[in-house]
């Protein structure tokens, strides 16, 4: 394990990203992951690729999600991988658009436009036609395949501890392995921890980064749903293989991963307002995740302001599957000095110092 130019912390979707980005570069790039496989908050999401009622966010968090968005047909076709990510552009339908903020779909499409997401009104809802979505095991599965081929170097349970640092640069990182604590040397080193990332991350207050969980749940309905739906809050995703995937909550519960019955029959409850066959279908799975929320809603992308050669991309909160690729571009660029594909300045970490 030594050699390595960079070492990144976390296996998700914007660890593998990111790793193979900073490898395609030229980096010798090194992946710790603390669990068997990555299981986290990029295995159990929904996989959307288009934020959730995405004209409510901040105008920085909308336009890397939809740089992200229109990245995604490209990098995923540039994957090397036989593994399909079953990407599948079926549109998504929001039943309750507008809001206090949004009271007129004019004022919502014409923000949506701004930023290149296609929309339309239809049976009195807002459609997104192109919106596409992700099946998140198998594209975690095709990235890890895509980046074992390029040359990264991905360890599954090795746990890290601590940070080192010496003179205000990294150099070292303790890591729980096979009930043994070993020490590795880095000079560069990337946490892409998701809602464990606030743990490692040295200066960092405790209410920077945090988990929010989602519940989830699969379904199998007898007549397949056509379009992701929306209404109150939760989603409805039609998969290729014609399950449907029901969710999701937003608690702030810690990193507590308990599923709760209740819950799971509230998200049912409404997604079948909007398609009364899914009230009868069959559930398959449970299941909940935590996501990587951050204290401004922003994504926190580039250097520690105090320690040198670390390096952070996480707080992707709901959105950092879709951010994934414009995200692991604008790191890789700051990192090597190079021009930045959007201005880096409202997601720098160093904000969160203030």
């Amino acid at each position: 394990m030594k050699g390595f130019d960079v070492v990144i912390i976390g296996a998700g979707v914007t660890g593998l990203a990111t790793a193979l980005t900073l490898q395609n570069s030229g980096a010798k790039v090194q992946i710790l992951e603390k669990n068997p496989y990555s299981n986290e908050a990029s295995w159990a999401g929904g996989g959307i690729l288009c934020p959730l009622y995405a004209w409510r966010y901040p105008d920085d968090v909308l336009k890397l999600a939809a740089l992200g968005m229109q990245q995604y047909p490209a990098f995923l076709s540039a994957l090397d991988s036989d593994i399909d990510a079953e990407y599948y552009r079926c549109g998504m339908e929001i039943h309750d658009p507008t809001d206090a903020n949004f009271p007129h779909l004019d004022a919502i499409q014409t923000r949506l436009a701004n930023y290149g997401i296609s929309q339309q009104r239809q049976n009195g809802h807002l459609a997104l036609p192109k919106v596409a979505n992700v099946r998140n095991p198998r594209l975690l599965k095709a990235l890890t395949q895509a980046a074992l081929r390029a040359g990264v170097q991905i360890h599954y349970e090795h746990e890290v501890l601590t940070l080192h640092t010496e003179k205000n640069q990294i150099n070292a990182l303790s890591i729980r392995h096979n009930n043994a604590v070993i020490k590795l040397k880095a000079d560069h080193c990337v946490v892409c921890s998701g809602a464990w990332s606030g743990k490692l991350i040295p200066g960092l207050a405790d209410n920077v980064v945090f988990p929010v969980r989602g519940q989830m749940l699969r379904i199998r309905p007898k007549t397949p749903l056509e379009h992701i739906v929306m209404n109150q809050g939760v989603y409805a995703i039609p998969r290729l293989d014609g399950s449907v995937i029901i969710g999701s909550t937003v608690e702030y519960a810690g990193f507590d991963k308990q599923i709760d019955p209740q819950k799971q029959a509230q998200l049912q409850q409404i997604a079948a307002e909007t398609s009364p066959e899914l009230a009868r279908a069959e559930v398959t799975h449970r299941w909940t995740g935590l996501r990587p929320g951050s204290r401004d809603e922003h994504p926190i992308i580039g250097a520690h302001p105090e320690i040198n050669g670390l390096w952070i991309n996480t707080g992707g909160f709901r959105n950092g599957l879709v951010m994934a690729p414009a995200a692991s571009a604008l790191l890789s660029a700051l990192m090597q000095g190079q021009p930045t594909p959007l201005d880096p300045t409202p997601y720098l970490p160093q904000r969160l110092w203030a």
